[in-house]
């Protein structure tokens, strides 16, 4: 096969994966989530993850519990080195096991292993040899044509989406050392609290308004700056619930409650409709 068949591959392996991701996910949160990092239907990972089980594995393709056992550890090495990977690129989490039996490190989880090895093993038997066949007979001209379009698309997608990824972790950053400055002023006050950051900063905001808190302008342009920009990364949250970080603790966990206090609002307005 040419370079571009396998490329090919790998963008139906991720559109799989995405798909029982979204699928798995918004049943279980009973909203849609766009599952994945990118901007379109893919999940990278499951397209690794294909290619080193139908090539790897090719010498055991044609058997069932080889096969299923290998599917298990490939993935789950995978797995468990791209969580890594990215929590040390962004101080971030992205998904959590820890609250599931036979976890190693919250990273992955036998019951995950267990499927993986499953859809390894259903992939090979049924789907691969029919997908290669089909990209196979296509003309070479079509294959590569449609290659390097994808290429270009995927290409502007991961553009965009590391661009938001830096701006994240710089947000986090940013936020975590303004906390830090807050509490070096006020930690003896007996109203500063840190348990939500949004509750923090209006009662803050009040309390300046009230004369009750001396406070210089930066300080309040400083809050709303980084209040109005914490919207922007709303999506992350919502994509990876169970996401978690221990440096950034405080800013992740104010947005996941922006982002239930928007859900709520949201269902509320379609009940209220509904009733109308």
């Amino acid at each position: 096969m040419q370079i571009f068949h396998v490329f090919l591959l790998f963008l139906c392996y991720s559109f799989i994966g995405w798909a029982w991701e979204t699928a798995l996910c918004s049943t279980r949160e009973k909203r849609f989530i766009n599952r994945g990092f990118l901007y379109g239907p893919l999940c990278p990972v499951y397209g690794f993850g294909g290619l080193l089980i139908m090539y790897l594995l090719k010498p055991w393709a044609h058997t069932w519990i080889p096969l299923f056992l290998a599917s298990m550890v490939i993935t789950s090495i995978l797995e468990y080195l791209t969580s890594w990977g990215m929590e040390k690129l962004f101080h971030a989490r992205w998904w959590d096991y820890s609250s599931h039996k036979f976890n190693l490190n919250g990273r992955i989880y036998l019951g995950g292993a267990f499927f993986f090895g499953i859809m390894g093993t259903t992939v090979m038997h049924f789907v691969h040899p029919y997908l290669v066949n089909f990209l196979v007979s296509l003309p070479n001209a079509v294959v590569t044509g449609l290659a390097i379009s994808l290429g270009v698309v995927l290409a502007v997608d991961f553009a965009f989406t590391l661009r938001n990824l830096v701006d994240f972790a710089s947000y986090m950053t940013k936020l975590r050392s303004f906390v830090e400055t807050l509490r070096e002023r006020y930690t003896t006050e007996s109203w500063y609290q840190e348990s939500s950051l949004s509750e923090l900063f209006e009662r803050i905001k009040e309390r300046i308004e009230e004369g009750k808190l001396k406070a210089d302008a930066n300080l309040l342009e400083t809050m709303e700056a980084l209040k109005n920009r914490q919207r922007r990364h709303y999506g992350f949250v919502r994509r990876f619930p169970s996401m978690r970080s221990e440096k950034f603790r405080l800013g992740i966990e104010n947005l996941k409650q922006q982002v239930r206090e928007e859900i709520r609002q949201r269902r509320e307005e379609r009940k209220n409709k509904k009733a109308q």
